[in-house]
């Protein structure tokens, strides 16, 4: 029997994003699959201190967190990937002077503007200190991040920022008024292949889960890919396999369709 490697988004894949609901029947499914000898990863652009105790509880063999930035097995970090200290301090005062509002994610904490304004920046913040106060700070309190989510309005200069650092960074447009903001080089899918790299499983026996177009080099790299019936429509079109929403069973029916389970 093939032993496949599956990597799992979070948001919108094993969560719903409206509920915050993880569904019973993903969490039976994925632990079905770990008895059947494969091997289960978050592939997430969370970076680590955010990803939800109930998520990690599942029990996962290992991570790729932080769009490729991070890489766990097994408990051990092999990868992680910071953006340099003077460049973290040029770009927290580039945000500031081009009024862009976001948060700056790192492995063990995230980093707000004192005076955030956009509502999901807002939203965010209320959101991580149900994890931790602790996991919780500022730009001007010497952050260590090594990814960004960047919010902007018609008050904000997103062009000239991204003007500035598009030869650096990948910005990915998650929505019109959002990017998601990963140093070039490092992917979910460029974590996908270090894996297999270093568990010596072939590509063609990996399998990507996810709903969103941050998804999409995963999805393009693994050897199967899957989207989430209640996912973004426009990544329909790029995936082998289109299963039902995260409400309605969508990873059990998944793991069911390629008799992973």
């Amino acid at each position: 029997m093939k032993q496949y490697m599956i990597f799992f988004d979070i948001d919108g894949t094993l969560m719903d994003e409206k509920t915050g609901v993880i569904p019973e029947s993903a969490i039976n499914a994925i632990r079905q699959a770990e008895k059947k000898g494969h091997l289960t990863f978050l592939c997430t652009g969370r970076c680590q201190i955010i990803i939800p105790e109930e998520i990690q509880a599942i029990g996962f063999d290992g991570m790729v967190a932080g769009c490729g930035t991070q890489i766990v097995y097994r408990g051990k970090e092999l990868l992680h990937a910071q953006i340099e200290p003077s460049l973290q301090k040029e770009i927290a005062g580039d945000l500031i002077k081009y009024h862009i509002d976001g948060v700056l994610e790192g492995k063990e904490a995230s980093y707000f503007r004192r005076d955030y304004w956009m509502p999901a920046v807002k939203s965010i913040f209320e959101e991580n200190g149900t994890f931790s106060t602790i996991c919780q700070s500022f730009w001007d309190e010497d952050p260590a991040f090594d990814k960004m989510a960047l919010w902007f309005d018609s008050s904000s200069d997103m062009e000239n920022f991204k003007k500035k650092y598009e030869d650096r960074f990948e910005f990915i447009l998650r929505d019109p008024t959002f990017y998601e903001v990963v140093p070039r080089g490092y992917s979910k899918a460029t974590g996908i292949h270090f894996l297999c790299d270093r568990l010596g499983i072939p590509q063609s026996d990996t399998i990507g889960i996810g709903d969103s177009t941050n998804d999409l080099p995963m999805l393009g790299y693994t050897g199967i890919s899957i989207a989430m019936g209640s996912g973004n429509p426009a990544i329909f079109s790029e995936v082998d396999y289109v299963t039902s929403a995260v409400r309605e069973d969508g990873i059990e029916k998944a793991l069911k369709q390629y008799n992973i389970i």
